[in-house]
């Protein structure tokens, strides 16, 4: 497709302005199909944020599963040790002793400091998390505003074949002179 869009461009170019303006023309043509793959450079890299969002909002969501997950396990172990030490009590006649209530409220000190630690390094991955997506949005970002200067520049390379396939210099100059 993009030679015989060369070829017409510059064909067309021919008739205005001879060899000078097929030459512009085919720059113009090639000029085109630069800014046609910057603007696919650029949706490209909004998709890949996207696609980031999305990656961090489904780990963010694993993380919490496997956290509510462990927080139960601990709750049931705790519960099976504090249930084990009940029938030890009775079996032994130990009920209502304070080695017995020690015992009991050890277990659940120690639920409640892992429960806490388990929130703490929730709270931790969730600010990684976050900083890596941030991260990748701002490479994102730089990747955007180098196609788009990239873009530009393509863009004046264009006008600049093309001023001077028509004999933009050459008129210039004349004003000048």
């Amino acid at each position: 497709m993009s030679f015989f869009k060369d070829l017409v461009y510059g064909g067309v170019g021919f008739l205005i302005g001879g060899p000078a303006g097929a030459a512009a023309g085919v720059a113009y043509s090639k000029g085109e199909d630069v800014v046609e793959q910057q603007k696919k450079q650029v949706d490209a890299t909004r998709r890949a944020q996207e696609q980031a969002r999305q990656q961090y909002a489904a780990e963010s969501k694993k993380a919490e599963i496997q956290n509510i997950r462990s927080v139960r396990q601990q709750t049931r172990q705790s519960r099976i040790a504090q249930s084990s030490m009940l029938n030890v009590g009775a079996q032994t006649g130990g009920m209502g002793s304070s080695a017995m209530a020690g015992g009991m409220f050890s277990v659940s000190s120690q639920l409640g400091s892992n429960i806490d630690y388990m929130s703490q390094i929730a709270k931790q991955n969730t600010a990684i998390g976050g900083f890596a997506l941030g991260y990748s949005n701002e490479m994102a970002n730089a990747s955007i505003a180098a196609s788009r200067q990239q873009l530009a520049s393509a863009q004046m390379g264009m006008a600049t074949s093309i001023f001077g396939g028509v004999g933009g210099y050459e008129k210039v100059a004349k004003v000048f002179a």
